[in-house]
């Protein structure tokens, strides 16, 4: 029930809350051409310190609020991108 999965922040609107883009590969069942889905997520972030970039693993808890329904786990890597380094 609980799956992990891997991401990247996307967004940190609110004090709690990053918003993480998911990236999954599938194959059309007719025309078998691989598609790339992304999906938006609101995740809750506890205490840990994320930047726009930065990789995650989140996993699926239960409802903190209306959208957020995943947690933070850990910090996979954090961004090289500069801009995002100083902000």
């Amino acid at each position: 029930m609980n799956q992990t999965y891997s991401g990247t922040v996307i967004n940190q609107n609110n004090p709690k809350t990053v918003g993480v883009e998911l990236i999954f590969h599938r194959r059309h069942p007719k025309y078998q051409k691989v598609l790339k889905i992304r999906k938006k997520l609101q995740v809750h972030n506890e205490n840990l310190s994320l930047k726009i970039g930065d990789k995650v693993i989140i996993k699926n808890s239960r409802p903190f609020s209306k959208t957020k329904r995943f947690l933070v786990i850990e910090k996979e890597k954090e961004s090289k991108n500069k801009l995002d380094q100083e902000e």
